[in-house]
């Protein structure tokens, strides 16, 4: 079984994608190699940074090592009313997901060039170490846990009833023992969506800058379904994050003028390059999804202000506290996501 989240939480958006792909390279040539059927089962599902997104673009980008006919993935409990409660809906989805997979079985078999050119997994691989390098350096850079603790609303997620699991693994305040979905949910629900994105504008812009070429990564953009599946999804993970928002958030706390810069630079030096690979002038490629973004947000803001002036008093009533406590529940059902 092959996990996505933590993965992502410890290594960031692009290192950990591309550790789990080569990954998944290295087994599918070792059962090869000892005539052993290999089944992968994708923990992945919910947010973009554990491995979201539409399962037959995730079908089609992965490596042809490993496309065998078999394949096993999870489905996240909150996403399966919105795909199957509908019949039709659930045949298209199903349609999809058996088109892919015959897809990339076809091109498996010889039916499509697979392989991988040398100069963009060398190129994947500059940009991936320098993105993870990074997103470390923000991690552990002293005063980020507290800095994250203000700057989301971490604290009155972790007392709501929701999930099977505590928030973290022992109690303790790191980001390595908090668990995964409550990290991604903080930030989404603060409207910066890092875990998303965070590392990827600073991992290309090494490989650049160590003489990579632009043309190259478009290249790999146009004619790699990883790498073009990878970007799409922080296309979308950029798309959703609101900066002027998420500044508000950061107001909160006391080390703001330590990260946030940080984080807006970062923001800033993504978007310019992905447009830049795809050639667009706008996130997102998808129209549907900018106007779903552009609908939903006049709606949903408003609760991100009203919880940012909540958590900003100590000394909150009871009926603060709860409604505090449903601008949550209020956030995550207008981004439709709980990390």
């Amino acid at each position: 079984m092959l996990g996505y989240s933590d993965s992502n939480k410890e290594n960031g958006f692009l290192a950990a994608n591309w550790s789990l792909y080569e990954n998944q390279k290295r087994l599918g040539g070792i059962c090869e190699a000892h005539d052993v059927t290999l089944r992968l089962f994708h923990g992945r599902g919910g947010s973009i940074s554990r491995g979201g997104g539409p399962m037959h673009e995730a079908l089609l980008a992965l490596p042809p090592e490993t496309v065998n006919g078999q394949v096993k993935f999870t489905e996240q409990g909150e996403a399966i009313a919105e795909k199957y409660a509908n019949p039709d809906i659930a045949g298209r989805n199903l349609e999809q997901m058996l088109n892919a997979q015959i897809r990339a079985r076809h091109r498996a078999l010889g039916g499509g060039d697979g392989a991988v050119p040398a100069a963009w997994s060398d190129a994947l691989g500059t940009a991936a170490g320098a993105a993870r390098g990074a997103y470390r350096d923000l991690l552990e850079t002293e005063g980020f846990v507290s800095y994250f603790e203000s700057a989301t609303p971490i604290r009155v997620i972790e007392d709501l009833n929701l999930g099977s699991r505590p928030a973290s693994r022992s109690g303790e305040r790191t980001v390595e023992d908090l668990r995964a979905i409550p990290w991604v949910f903080s930030w989404t629900q603060a409207r910066c969506i890092l875990p998303g994105w965070y590392g990827l504008g600073t991992g290309l812009e090494t490989y650049l800058g160590d003489g990579g070429d632009i043309g190259t990564v478009r290249e790999m953009y146009h004619e790699w379904p990883f790498f073009r599946t990878m970007l799409d999804r922080a296309a979308m993970a950029l798309a959703k994050t609101e900066l002027d928002i998420a500044a508000e958030y950061a107001t909160l706390a006391d080390e703001r003028d330590r990260f946030f810069p940080r984080i807006e630079a970062e923001y800033d030096r993504c978007v310019d390059l992905v447009e830049r690979i795809t050639d667009r002038d706008r996130l997102p490629a998808r129209q549907w999804l900018r106007a779903k973004l552009d609908r939903r947000n006049p709606y949903v803001d408003p609760l991100n202000h009203l919880q940012v002036r909540l958590l900003d008093r100590t000394d909150r009533s009871d009926r603060e506290e709860r409604t505090l406590r449903l601008t949550v529940k209020g956030i995550a059902a207008g981004l439709k996501s709980t990390g």
